[in-house]
Order: structure tokens, then C-alpha cells, then sequence
């Protein structure tokens, strides 16, 4: 896991991971941000990727989003999760759990959680997240 990406190198990654197929490490991605605009530079990068790909690009507000899998891709997609900040609901990872199901089947999915440092330190230290600490990781 690379700690020290550029917005650059994650977009040529993140390109690199959408033509190699499902299961690429980088289709996952967690990230931080610390002003609005910064985090705004990342989610608009996402969208542009993911649709030179070709993929659909599901947008959850983790503010406002249900704990339903059914928000998520049934074949195939990208998900940007975005807003991820304190206090952490719950159903953030059970969002994210549901993912982790879509790529054990071997689905073309990727996803985009991007919130603030806080709440992504906080959804990092929910016990059924260990899934997400192989994702690539993301600072700006």
C-alpha cells in the first residue's frame, strides 16, 4: 500500500485496475481529505475514470445513505461513498460489507470511500472493516 500517492498516480492506477478486471487491489480506495475542495478534486477524478471506463458510478452520501446492499451494483460498477465523517453510522459499513460480498463473487465493482480523517480513522476501527485495509490509500 502506497501512503504517499498523488491524485495523478491514484487516477493512473485506479485506470490501470478498471481494464485489468475484478479484483484489482486499486478498484478500492479509501481516502482522505482535509478542506471540501480537496475531497470535491477527488470524487470528480472518480467520476471521470471510472467513466472513460465504461463502468456505471453509483454516488452515496454517507450523511444520508440506508443500510441496504440493494444501493449497491448488482453486476457491475463503481461506488463513491463520499461524506464519510464522525458520528460514524452504521450503516457505512454494512455498505461497505455488502462490497466485500460483490468482489468475493468475482464482480467488475470498485468503490471510492472518501470522508474526513476522523471518520475514516473511526470507520477503520469498526472490528468487520478489515476488509478495507487493503484498499489503496489516499491523502490530499
Amino acid at each position: 500500500m502506497d501512503w504517499d500517492l498523488t491524485l495523478q498516480e491514484w487516477a493512473e492506477e485506479l485506470t490501470y485496475a478498471l481494464a485489468a478486471g475484478p479484483g484489482a487491489w486499486a478498484m478500492m480506495t479509501v481516502a482522505t481529505h482535509k478542506t471540501a475542495a480537496a475531497g470535491q478534486e477527488v470524487v470528480e477524478t472518480a467520476r471521470d475514470v471510472v467513466a472513460a471506463a465504461g463502468l456505471p458510478v453509483i454516488e452515496l452520501d454517507a450523511r444520508w445513505v440506508a443500510a441496504d446492499p440493494g444501493l449497491l451494483p448488482s453486476e457491475a460498477g463503481y461506488v463513491i461513498l463520499h461524506d464519510v465523517g464522525l458520528p460514524l453510522r452504521v450503516a457505512v459499513p454494512v455498505l461497505i460489507g455488502g462490497f466485500q460480498h460483490l468482489v468475493g463473487r468475482g464482480l467488475l465493482v470498485g468503490i471510492l470511500v472518501i470522508g474526513s480523517p476522523a471518520g475514516i480513522r473511526a470507520l477503520r476501527q469498526e472490528p468487520s472493516m478489515g476488509f478495507i485495509s487493503r484498499a489503496e490509500v489516499l491523502e490530499v
